[in-house]
């Protein structure tokens, strides 16, 4: 797997996830305090866009009432665009000199880990390969510093079992409680 790869997967994994949000669902609580399923996707947005902007990607702002839509409208052409660019050179995001592919990491990473979110708050499977999961937390891991978990907002790793899954390791080491999963 590759960066490219990682966030197309990741960008339909979300996709089935957010597709069918109702009025009803808009403002349920998330695994991230303070912020609802609308939260979220704005949260979710504005880091895509962030990211499209750092690598030189400008995109139009989103628009439509969908949170599918929006997510998919400002996602594709930063990967279009990214493709262009290709993974040459670094990238300055959140006051921190990445290399490109690392940076385009992030968008991955961005991806999976709110779309376990927001799978948990609409009570929805979120379908991440294991092999897709380690990957992505293989560049958590090169990414996520004790400061840009400040930055970023992320909490520190939660512990898990030596026998839990990739995924659940990745959202355990952003700060989340892989249990909320089993919960719902």
């Amino acid at each position: 797997m590759d960066e490219f790869t990682s966030a197309e997967t990741a960008l339909i994994a979300v996709h089935r996830v957010v597709q069918m949000i109702g009025d009803d669902d808009l403002h349920r609580p998330t695994p991230c305090p303070d912020w609802d399923v609308t939260a979220l996707a704005e949260h979710l947005i504005d880091t895509i866009c962030r990211l499209g902007v750092a690598a030189g990607i400008q995109t139009a702002p989103p628009t439509g009432d969908s949170i599918d839509h929006r997510i998919q409208q400002v996602t594709q052409p930063i990967l279009e665009g990214w493709r262009r660019r290709g993974l040459v050179d670094d990238v300055v995001f959140g006051g921190r000199t990445l290399p490109a592919h690392l940076a385009l990491g992030i968008l991955s990473l961005e991806l999976v880990v709110h779309g376990w979110d927001f799978a948990v708050a609409l009570r929805r499977p979120l379908d991440i390969a294991e092999a897709h999961a380690a990957f992505v937390l293989g560049m958590a891991q090169q990414t996520l510093t004790a400061e840009s978990r400040a930055i970023a907002g992320f909490d520190p790793p939660v512990d898990v079992p030596a026998n839990a899954g990739e995924l659940d390791r990745l959202v355990a080491f952003t700060g989340r409680d892989p249990q909320r999963m089993n919960t719902r």
